[in-house]
């Protein structure tokens, strides 16, 4: 049973949760992620871009930025070829990897559809591991304060590499999205809401969200924490900030998300959860009863037009 001392909900402009006593307001999140942000445009983005000599019909670079603490983070840029005329600048897709580090929710060949893609890989994962060691599991650990968790580091490298990104003259600074799946879902949503910049988001299964609702059901999330000891309220306290579900209410974009029915490790009703609190506008949830957590061609298919729909349809 709900009880002022248990579980209460708070309705403002954005629902709060309350636990323990512990309120968490929209303005402590929003002080924290204010103060991050500074300290990461302290940072000179000190990017580098070497053109990759591969035999591929697109150009592709490799490319390094320094992020938060001065991490170097990794990552890959595709471009099209447009060889009749010169190309105008290209819409920008930008994706991150799953949980294990590896594999992209976009691949880099997808550029000929007609966007430059933005492969990043956050701190010690995939490429980037050759500058950042991770000694610990990212998701359960390291969550006394929400200063120094891995996902604040992780979110921010994700934005640095736009801010490299971005002053390339061939990219369309009007037209970027974040598309991903799994733990590229959950970041894909939590960057569009730190950052502006994003103007439409395409979420996947995504790991991360609803936190406190996924600790209590069979997923990943529940798996890791108990497996770290910090299924708990403490811990929550830190995972509240990196948590899309907190985030949702600064989405104000066109949102595309779908989970599945089966997904053992991103239970569908944490990411329904955080799709309810997307501000009211132009989002769309497809709910695919039998799918486990893996891709989906419908999904997949749908994501394109979706994106072909605010990316060039009206451009």
């Amino acid at each position: 049973m709900l009880t002022i001392m248990g579980v209460v909900w708070l309705t403002l402009c954005s629902s709060v949760r309350v636990w323990a006593n512990v309120s968490y307001l929209p303005d402590s999140i929003d002080a924290f992620w204010q103060k991050t942000r500074t300290q990461l445009s302290a940072i000179p983005i000190d990017g580098k871009t070497e053109p990759v000599t591969e035999a591929l019909p697109y150009k592709k670079y490799f490319i390094t930025v320094k992020s938060l603490n001065k991490v170097t983070v990794a990552g890959y840029l595709s471009i099209p070829v447009q060889g009749e005329t010169p190309a105008k600048p290209w819409p920008l897709l930008v994706t991150t990897c799953g949980y294990s580090g590896n594999g992209q929710g976009v691949q880099l060949g997808e550029c000929q559809r007609g966007y430059a893609v933005l492969q990043v890989y956050p701190r010690g994962q995939g490429i980037s591991s050759n500058y950042f060691t991770i000694n610990s599991d990212k998701l359960s650990t390291n969550l006394a304060s929400p200063e120094g968790y891995y996902y604040q580091g992780g979110y921010m490298d994700i934005i640095r590499m736009i801010d490299y990104i971005v002053t390339r003259p061939d990219i369309d600074t009007t037209r970027i999205a974040m598309v991903g799946t799994s733990q590229a879902g959950g970041i894909s949503l939590a960057v569009t809401a730190l950052d502006n910049r994003i103007k439409t988001v395409v979420a996947h299964v995504p790991f991360l969200c609803d936190l406190r609702r996924a600790a209590a059901l069979p997923s990943l999330a529940k798996n890791l924490l108990d497996r770290a000891g910090n299924n708990n309220q403490k811990a929550f306290r830190t995972l509240d900030y990196f948590d899309p579900y907190m985030l949702a209410g600064r989405i104000r974009v066109p949102v595309f998300m779908s989970a599945g029915g089966k997904d053992a490790l991103c239970p569908a009703p944490t990411v329904k959860a955080v799709y309810d609190r997307i501000p009211a506008g132009e989002k769309t949830y497809r709910f695919y009863p039998d799918l486990p957590h893996t891709s989906c061609m419908d999904s997949y298919a749908r994501t394109w037009v979706f994106l072909d729909q605010y990316f060039k349809n009206k451009h």
